[in-house]
């Protein structure tokens, strides 16, 4: 698949790795608020919000981006771990009046920006707005734009260009293949703003808040170029023989591969390449400040 993908029609494409779950019931809010990284008090209809939902170890096991629709929080998310966190999002409900639901009839599309309709504005990064019934919202550091329950075919060059932004813009991801296996700062998700240290405790809150304030995070996610074909999430990095780090999420380009991989700290400075490979991979920029220390 090239990575200079050719001109899409002026229409939405449907984007088939991703689905919705809604939330909604008068305590959708309050019960997420204890369930996810982000700070639901500052939600509004006029934004999009990176969170995070984990285990009571801390480990992530979906990365949402969330935001009002019709009457309740849409969550999106990989379709393949849709039921999965349905599943773990129930888990705590109890008498809480509050409805989880999987979305099949919300889907999520891609569009250009200039396909968009006049009467909407997205005036900056995360900005969000619903017009008859269909949401309209921008990632930081992606040109294109997310929209939620238009109806929409889906196209693999759409599809490619948007897994490619994404990983050029340092959104991190998770997937089957890595559900548990980072804390959320591992993901830069404190870097964009998604984990929220001033709210009150959530499912796994002890253990990043911990890192937070202790400066215990030794690994970060970095964004690389290989010549090897795209690795699947979940493939080990290695420096030598040592494991140094694990793939997040790659996507093919004309002269090889990109890549989002957590990287231990302590070898980032180390020729790196993906286990069951030779090429090396080079670092590349992100759009945003990584620690390296």
């Amino acid at each position: 698949m090239s990575d200079t993908v050719a001109p899409r029609a002026a229409a939405a494409a449907r984007l088939t790795q991703l689905g919705t779950i809604m939330v909604s019931g008068a305590q959708a809010r309050a019960y997420l608020q204890g369930q996810l990284t982000a700070d639901l008090d500052t939600l509004n209809a006029a934004q999009v919000q990176l969170a995070c939902c984990n285990s009571p170890q801390g480990r992530v096991q979906a990365v949402l981006w969330m935001l009002q629709h019709g009457d309740g929080i849409a969550l999106i998310l990989p379709v393949s771990l849709v039921d999965i966190t349905v599943a773990r999002l129930r888990k705590y409900v109890l008498r809480a009046k509050v409805t989880i639901e999987a979305a099949p009839n919300l889907p999520v599309g891609v569009m250009a920006r200039s396909a968009l309709p006049a009467a909407v504005t997205l005036p900056e990064p995360r900005s969000h707005q619903e017009l008859a019934g269909v949401s309209y919202f921008n990632l930081p550091g992606v040109a294109d734009v997310l929209v939620l329950g238009m109806t929409a075919e889906a196209d693999v060059d759409s599809e490619h260009r948007w897994r490619l932004a994404r990983i050029r813009a340092g959104l991190p991801q998770v997937f089957p293949e890595t559900h548990e296996s980072f804390v959320a700062q591992m993901l830069n998700i404190d870097l964009l703003g998604g984990i929220s240290f001033e709210k009150g405790c959530y499912t796994g809150q002890e253990i990043i808040a911990r890192a937070h304030f202790r400066g215990a995070v030794k690994r970060r996610m970095f964004r690389f170029s290989s010549a090897a074909p795209a690795p699947a999430p979940g493939t080990r990095v290695l420096a030598g023989e040592q494991h140094a780090g694990d793939v997040v999420d790659s996507v093919a380009t004309d002269s090889g591969c990109e890549l989002l991989a957590v990287i231990s700290l302590a070898q980032l400075t180390n020729e790196l390449h993906v286990a069951g490979q030779s090429a090396a991979l080079t670092r590349l920029e992100l759009p945003y400040a990584v620690p390296a220390s």
